[in-house]
Order: structure tokens, then C-alpha cells, then sequence
């Protein structure tokens, strides 16, 4: 059983619930600043349905000040705040205060899962590294980092409606292997085979350390504005929590997607399927 730790987990609908769904990961810790969130997380500790809760799971409060050792965890999953880099904000890349990537990245770096999957809008890949910098630097960047970290990447962008999700509008998941696992990758299925003519891009940090993204496309297509909750009153900041807390899940549906040929689901379920590929 692989043991996950969550970062930026928002209120645990996304990376947490669709990896107790599986059975087969443990999950042994949270990390979730904003206070409604954190509320609802509690909830889930205590009140939850069986099948939704988190009982025991530890709530670290920030994932820029949080430090575990290494071995912590066999599987580390993030769903970072996507303000820096969606095509519809001011895409202040790594000089937004929201940016929680790095702080991502350097737990990764020191407690060195075998795997590390990333979750956010499109728009992360043509995101500039600082405003007026080249479109795409950001991911390239993110990607050096992995490599130098010890792992290989594989990312693809997604349709959320093809998958029964309430949410209009695709999301980027990237999937990164630490390079000390002996696995057969000429055994492994690619992923966007398993998930077929779906996907709308693909592209992967080689085993030879290539950094460059291999797109299907020239750029990232949004062909849809993410659906939002209806507007409130402006006095009422428990619906406004409540929305923004919405307006950044990762539906469990797309965290465990449905695939062809090699069992359930994308995200989750890839990652069993590679750890499965790994031998001593």
C-alpha cells in the first residue's frame, strides 16, 4: 500500500478521496492553509461518511513552512492554488504571493516519493516564469527542477466534461517517477494511450533527461471558461469561502478517471499501475 501525503489539499475532494477510494493508499498527512478549508477537513476527520473520511490524518497548516523527512511518504499529490498562472488572471507566475509551487517542489526534492502528481489549469503550461518572461518558461523551470530533484515527468491535459465532471473545462496532470525505481517502461502502456483520443495534449520529461515538452499542440487550447457557482450577496463570507473553496476542487472523478485497457482511473490509478511495473 502506498502511503500519500496531500499538499494544498483545499477541503480533501480530489487527490485524498480519490486515493481512499482505490484501497490501495494509505493517506498519512494534509496541508491546507486557508481556514474554511481547513474546517471541512476537520469535518471529514470526524463527521464524514466512512467512505469519505480521514480518520487520524495529521493537518499541516502550511506547505511553504512544512518539512518531512525523507521516506515520509511513497506518493506525494498537490493541487497548488492556480491564481499565478491562469489565462484568465494577470499571470504573475512566480512573483504572485499565491505561487506555492517551489515550496511543492522542495518537498519533493528532500522527501523523495516515489512519485509526485501535480494537478492545475492549462494554463500552467504556457505560463511565463515572471510577467513579460517567455510563454512556457514557468513549466520548463518546473521541470529542471524534477529532473535535477531525480525524476521523469509525463503530463497530459484533459477534458473534465468527457468524464461526467460538474466543471466545464480542462485541467493539466502531471505525473513525475523518481529515476531509483527499476521499472520496466517497456512494459508500461503510455498514457495517453490508456486514455485514448480523450486527451487533448500530452507530452513527457524523457528517461534521458530531455526537458523539453513534447506537445500534441502548438499552444494550450481552452475551449471552455470554467463553469462557476452562482454569484452571492456580498456580505455573506461563509458562501464566499464555500465558493472560492469550489472554484479550485479537483472533482475525484478526474483525480480517478476511468481508462482502456489497464484498469480505473488516471491519475491515481497510473501511478498504481507504474508502482505495480516496479520490481526489487
Amino acid at each position: 500500500m502506498l502511503r500519500q501525503i496531500d499538499l494544498c489539499s483545499g477541503i480533501g475532494a480530489g487527490f485524498p478521496l480519490a486515493g481512499i477510494i482505490t484501497g490501495e493508499i494509505k493517506l498519512c498527512g494534509l496541508c491546507e492553509s486557508d481556514e474554511f478549508c481547513c474546517h471541512r477537513l476537520s469535518d471529514h476527520l470526524r463527521w464524514a461518511p466512512m467512505c469519505h473520511r480521514f480518520p487520524g490524518v495529521t493537518i499541516y497548516p502550511d506547505v511553504k513552512e512544512l518539512w518531512i523527512k525523507p521516506n515520509y511518504a511513497d506518493l506525494i499529490t498537490s493541487s497548488p492554488p492556480c491564481q499565478p498562472f491562469t489565462v484568465e488572471g494577470k499571470r504573475l507566475g512566480s512573483t504572485d504571493k499565491r505561487d506555492c509551487i517551489p515550496a511543492v517542489l522542495r518537498i519533493v526534492r528532500i522527501a523523495q516519493p516515489k512519485f509526485f502528481c501535480l494537478e492545475n489549469v492549462p494554463g500552467l503550461l504556457s505560463a511565463p516564469i515572471i510577467p513579460g518572461a517567455e510563454s512556457g518558461s514557468y513549466f520548463q523551470q518546473m521541470l529542471k527542477e524534477l529532473w535535477s530533484s531525480g525524476y521523469n515527468a509525463q503530463w497530459i491535459v484533459i477534458g473534465t466534461q468527457q468524464f461526467g465532471s460538474l466543471w466545464s473545462g480542462e485541467r493539466l496532470l502531471l505525473i513525475a517517477t523518481s529515476r531509483s525505481l527499476k521499472l520496466e517502461w517497456e512494459r508500461t502502456t503510455p498514457w495517453n494511450d490508456q486514455i485514448g483520443s480523450q486527451s487533448q495534449e500530452t507530452g513527457n520529461s524523457s528517461e534521458e533527461g530531455s526537458i523539453q515538452s513534447r506537445m500534441v499542440g502548438s499552444s494550450v487550447r481552452i475551449t471552455n471558461r470554467m463553469d462557476r457557482p452562482p454569484g452571492v450577496p456580498s456580505g455573506n463570507g461563509i458562501v464566499r469561502a464555500r465558493r472560492a473553496a469550489l472554484g479550485n476542487i479537483l472533482d475525484p472523478r478526474i483525480a480517478a478517471i476511468p481508462l482502456s485497457g489497464v484498469g480505473k482511473a488516471i491519475a491515481i490509478k497510473r501511478i498504481l499501475y507504474l508502482n505495480s511495473l516496479c520490481f526489487s
